[in-house]
């Protein structure tokens, strides 16, 4: 058997000699390959100069990679060739033959002419990312056609012109991502979009005619805005038929920080009519059940009605998302309505209890509270308790309730929150119930409905920080000096921090482009870092709040609901991690020492001063005085807030693997602060 077996391996054994021959074969393709795909197009900054054929290393050498260059154990698996002012023509046959070769990003660069021919020769590709150039003529059909495997398709913002190939795209296999939007097409919406089309985009266009019914059903209205001659665009200012009568209103200048907080407040006001007219249908119904079924009614309290809140933990300052209205400020009315008649909530459809426990938490009925810090209470006495709408956030809509034992809390409605079932759910929130630190504001209790769940924290009666920095406007309205601001920055910095020690997860194998080749990062601990989710307490020391929630939020809805997605790989490539946390933090450090509103915090990015540019532009300019806020540069911040700044900058730096860690960042803000305004 031995001498048999020896035998069979024999062939196996001659081939050893051959693999360093073999794989040295394959890292010559990759360099060759980019070689002659760098002479198509011109590189005016040299940063590809290492693209030569006398080069000393290979495109993925493991102490000198290519620029540009991503690789994978040894194999060149991706090009991203962002922000480098190339342009002329790239010559996609010339890594047409690279089966490893899953990614080309050209972003930001100055492409022009129509898409190369070649482009679907490159049939391997899953993702190609072509935005803001300058290509023009339509979209090939060939690409849908030929590059079977392709998952996401970036054309958005260049000149690309005539109608979309139906066709072709309804017969994609693997597409899940088509952004086309802010370009020139013309025609008609295709009919059928493959079932697999997850994201889609065709915005700022022209097209004409109607939207298909499945198509609208399927995508937010955003998807198709901005064409006027297209009828059925769900909420689009321009979308009306020709046939319809009056013309468009004309266009509205740019929202700014001040409308963007308005629109909460007026918000708030109609949600309030709304639900006061559905409690006068719903106490209907209830004396009409209640003739018939003494018996029930009897036997059980009738909650009908919650003050709905949310992650917010405390996050009566979350609510201030952008918007915390007065109320959020901490000017609490003496006569709110009650509660029970901010929101529905039939907590007899909940289902059974669950059995789940924690240290300390008790279940008061369909209500669980997390901490024997703070007196009992449970949902007959929030429906109990007088309430204000604090504001209605990206997760959520938050509301400030006061009840009859005197303590005050924050509830937040949540939405969009079943990625897990109920005892995982659970789980989770015990979990964060039990976190413990002076910066971080743990929730009090939960109540758990498939619908919709409820999250009560304790409430900050300063609201936050977006709220104090941009949306307060009383004549009592605290100012914030540098000491204040830095102390600020001290506080979520270490806050973040503890965040990212307790519920950083180890990377594990996730699933990448192409479903299994990559060891993708894993998700954020905070996910949600933003002004409006930073709380103020009494002594205005900082307590971050929607936090943890990344495992629980629907995988369809976290680019909408979830900040980290505002980071630049969470908008180009939809892939956020514990760096995008830190990038978040930059944004909040800019915003400090500028004051400025950032336009970060609009989906639209329209309104607001886009701080990262604005700051990174001044440091590379010398220029980071003339950023500072008036209001602390007159009381003596100094060189502190310059260098606040810098940090603030270097954490919202584009590629995140130049970004520091959160330890890192909270070392540098302290080293600020032990320093003084110096």
């Amino acid at each position: 058997m031995a001498t048999l077996l020896a035998f069979r391996l024999l062939p196996l054994l001659a081939l050893l000699p051959l693999l360093p021959t073999a794989l040295a074969a394959e890292d010559g393709a990759d360099a060759a390959a980019l070689v002659r795909l760098k002479q198509s197009f011109s590189d005016p900054t040299g940063r590809l100069e290492a693209w030569s054929a006398s080069s000393p290393s290979t495109p993925c050498n493991a102490t000198s990679p290519w620029p540009g260059a991503q690789c994978y154990k040894g194999m060149l698996v991706g090009l991203r060739l962002t922000h480098m002012n190339l342009s002329g023509t790239f010559d996609f046959g010339a890594i047409a033959k690279l089966p490893g070769l899953h990614s080309v990003n050209l972003k930001h660069n100055n492409f022009s002419g129509p898409l190369p021919a070649s482009l679907g020769t490159v049939r391997s590709l899953r993702a190609l990312y072509l935005s803001f150039n300058a290509f023009t003529g339509p979209v090939p059909a060939d690409v849908f056609v030929n590059m079977r495997w392709l998952k996401k398709l970036y054309l958005d913002n260049n000149n690309m012109t005539g109608p979309l190939p139906a066709d072709a795209i309804a017969a994609a296999p693997r597409l899940i991502e088509l952004h086309l939007d802010r370009n020139q097409i013309d025609g008609a919406i295709p009919f059928k979009l493959p079932a697999t089309l997850q994201r889609f985009n065709v915005s700022h266009n022209r097209l004409t005619g109607s939207i298909p019914p499945e198509v609208a059903k399927r995508y937010d209205k955003s998807a198709f805005a901005g064409n006027p001659g297209l009828c059925g665009s769900p909420g689009s200012d321009t979308a009306v038929c020709v046939a319809a009568g009056p013309a468009p209103p004309p266009a509205m200048p740019p929202p700014t920080a001040a409308d963007y907080i308005a629109v909460q407040e007026e918000t708030s006001v109609f949600v309030v009519i709304g639900i006061i007219l559905l409690v006068i249908l719903l106490v209907t119904g209830a004396m009409v059940l209640m003739l018939r079924q003494d018996e029930r009614n009897s036997a059980a309290p009738a909650y009908d009605y919650y003050a709905g809140g949310g992650a917010m933990g405390a996050s009566a300052a979350a609510g201030a998302v952008a918007g915390s209205s007065k109320a959020a400020a901490g000017s609490s009315s003496s006569a709110g309505p009650r509660a029970a008649e901010m929101v529905a909530v039939d907590v007899a459809a909940a289902g059974s209890s669950s059995s789940h426990g924690g240290a300390g938490s008790r279940r008061m009925g369909e209500f669980v509270l997390l901490t024997d810090d703070i007196p009992p209470f449970g949902l007959p006495d929030l429906m109990k308790a007088s309430a204000e709408v604090l504001g209605n956030g990206t997760l959520g809509s938050a509301y400030k309730a006061a009840m009859r034992n005197g303590f005050t809390v924050a509830v937040k409605r949540m939405r969009d929150m079943n990625r897990v079932g109920r005892n995982e759910f659970e789980q989770h929130i015990h979990m964060l119930g039990e976190l413990s630190h002076p910066n971080v504001l743990p929730p009090v209790g939960y109540h758990y409905r498939k619908e919709e769940k409820l999250i009560v924290s304790e409430y900050m009666s300063r609201g936050s920080l977006l709220y104090i920095l941009h949306g307060d406007q009383s004549p009592n309205r605290v100012i914030l000096d540098w000491h204040a601001r830095v102390r600020i920055a001290v506080g979520v910095a270490r806050g973040l921090a503890f965040l990212h020690e307790k519920l950083g997860i180890p990377a594990g194998r996730l699933v990448s482009m192409d479903g299994a080749d990559f060891d993708a990062p894993p998700p954020p601990p905070h996910g949600n870092l933003k002004s409006g989710n930073i709380l103020l307490d009494a002594n205005m020391e900082p307590r971050l709040v929607d936090y943890g929630f990344f495992p629980l939020v629907n995988a369809a809805q976290a680019p909408q609901a979830m900040f980290a997605f505002r980071s630049p790989e969470g908008t180009t490539r939809g892939v956020v991690s514990a760096r995008s946390d830190v990038y978040c933090l930059g944004v909040v450090l800019l915003e400090l020492v500028t004051g400025r509103f950032p336009s970060q915090y609009l989906l639209s990015s329209r309104g607001g001063t886009d701080v990262v540019h604005w700051a990174a532009a001044a440091v590379a300019e010398g220029g980071e005085r003339e950023l500072v806020d008036p209001a602390i540069a007159a009381g003596g911040a100094g060189d502190a807030a310059v260098r606040l700044l810098r940090v603030g900058v270097h954490c919202a730096k584009p590629e995140p693997e130049c970004r520091p860690t959160v330890a890192e960042a909270a070392w540098m803000v302290e080293e600020i602060a032990a320093g003084g305004a110096s």
